[in-house]
């Protein structure tokens, strides 16, 4: 079953697993919420639903494709982030865009991730919305970004956006006593943080 590692927003575990079962996918995405969410694990996920060559139940994990996406050899999906922690260069925006003209060797789709989309440089931007704009038929790009304001506009508007919310305070508690974890410690934790749940 898809995303059933990963708790919490369960709306957007709907609509992803509904434009995978309906052969209704996009050609991007616009992943948005706080830094730390699962934003990535989702994607991740995603982008293995995407390239599983199986028709039905996808990813099930065995096929060719989930084989290689699981041992980090998929030649049909690249993750880009900031090259040097800091920002996301027009160099590794061409890259990506060689290996998209690419035809897909083990897939019928090709998938990019691109983490923290805001840090890209506004060569990169540019040169990135080039692909946005036109992009092959098989390609899937998933942008993650937790200041989606830092976009240009002319890339929100090519991207379909799914906001991720925080975990609530039952939903980890749940998960903790589901697991056998230590939900006094964690608990104790959450309540002298000053962050919201």
């Amino acid at each position: 079953m898809a995303f059933e590692e990963i708790i919490g927003n369960e709306k957007n575990k709907e609509l992803l697993q509904k434009g995978i079962e309906s052969s209704n996918l996009l050609h991007s995405y616009l992943f948005v919420g706080e830094d730390g969410i699962g934003k990535k694990l989702f994607a991740r996920e995603f982008a293995k639903m995407i390239l599983c060559m199986q028709e039905q139940n996808k990813p099930c994990n065995n096929c060719k494709s989930c084989n290689q996406f699981i041992g980090e050899s998929h030649p049909d999906f690249m993750q880009i982030e900031p090259e040097d922690g800091k920002s996301i260069k027009i160099e590794q925006i061409r890259f990506l865009q060689e290996k998209i003209a690419e035809k897909p060797v083990t897939s019928n789709k090709k998938v990019y991730i691109i983490v923290d989309s805001q840090t890209m440089t506004r060569e990169a931007a540019n040169a990135l919305l080039k692909t946005l704009e036109e992009p092959p038929e098989y390609a899937v790009l998933i942008l993650l970004t937790s200041n989606e304001s830092k976009l240009l506009t002319t890339i929100r508007s090519r991207c379909t956006k799914i906001h991720f919310k925080i975990l609530s305070q039952p939903q980890i508690l749940s998960y903790l006593k589901e697991n056998n974890l230590d939900t006094n410690f964690t608990l104790n934790m959450l309540q002298s943080s000053n962050r919201k749940y």
